[in-house]
């Protein structure tokens, strides 16, 4: 299956938002719980200046792709900034965090192999 799906056609999905992760919110472009894909999900994320994903890991590998704004990566305790233009893998089982302070909204996809988010189990 091929299909092709335009970022303006989730316009007016609504976000998603937790509690446990202040300042962040995200919607799923591909993902098999919204289209007709497997293999893969595909997300699009944003964290408002001070906004913090709190460190975590799963176990499937991730990669983030970061299109606007800066923040600090926490790779298992040591500190890296990215921007613009940044990709991102993170291996299985890899404590990460990522926090904005910036002053500009940090906006990024986010890929994992798996048929859709919901598979994902996030671990503290």
């Amino acid at each position: 299956m091929i299909f092709v799906k335009n970022l303006e056609s989730i316009a007016e999905q609504k976000w998603s938002t937790t509690d446990k992760y202040p300042g962040v919110r995200w919607k799923f472009l591909i993902d098999a719980d919204f289209t007709k894909s497997s293999g893969l999900s595909l997300g699009f994320a944003e964290i408002e200046p001070g906004g913090d994903l709190i460190l975590h890991y799963h176990s499937p590998a991730e990669i983030y792709v970061i299109t606007e704004g800066t923040g600090t990566l926490n790779k298992s305790g040591e500190f890296q900034e990215i921007k613009k233009g940044d990709v991102v893998y993170i291996a299985k089982n890899a404590k990460h965090a990522l926090k904005n302070n910036g002053k500009e909204t940090l906006k990024f996809y986010w890929i994992f192999p798996k048929d859709r988010f919901s598979e994902v189990e996030y671990l503290y």
